[in-house]
């Protein structure tokens, strides 16, 4: 393959990457102000590697404009977890000293539940109410902030109750 045929002619002599410049399209994505935004649960999955439950929630219904002064927010999704005890939790502590970490996970997934107004007293409860969309198109009031991770900024949901 020549350099010709890496970006001209046809996807059997190597041209399938199409056109572009970097330096001149880059654009960083916007982000959403720091605030409290009313939105919808999307989607509700178990994450069973990093043994939580992952909530995906679209905005709607708020007149705020993304960091690039454009974009609008509403129909940005973003995910919240909810972190699940796992097997030795009891035996480790939390970072404030205070509790183990199973006994926090209790303790914050039992706040979280009475926050979204759910039940969520059982994994079976749970597993079910996954497996059947329950929590789908719930109205929620997510407070969403910035972070940075690994030297990339994003947004986060701190927290989220239902509207």
């Amino acid at each position: 393959m020549t350099e010709d045929n890496f970006y001209e002619g046809t996807e059997e002599n190597g041209a399938m990457f199409g056109d572009f410049d970097l330096a001149s399209e880059y654009k960083p994505e916007p982000l959403i102000p720091n605030g409290k935004y009313t939105g919808a649960v999307k989607s509700v999955k178990a994450d069973t590697k990093a043994c939580c439950i992952v909530w995906g929630i679209v905005l709607h219904d708020n007149d705020v404009t993304a960091s690039d002064g454009v974009t609008s927010i509403d129909g940005m999704e973003l995910w919240f977890r909810n972190w699940m005890p796992r097997p030795g939790d009891e035996n480790e502590f939390s970072k404030s000293g205070k509790t183990t970490k199973r006994q926090s996970k209790i303790n914050m997934l039992t706040k979280f539940a009475q926050k979204m107004k759910i039940n969520m007293g059982t994994p079976q409860v749970i597993a079910q109410a996954i497996t059947e969309g329950e929590w789908i198109g719930l109205e929620v009031i997510v407070d969403v902030t910035m972070s940075e991770y690994k030297g990339e900024v994003r947004n986060e949901i701190n927290s989220m109750i239902a509207a």
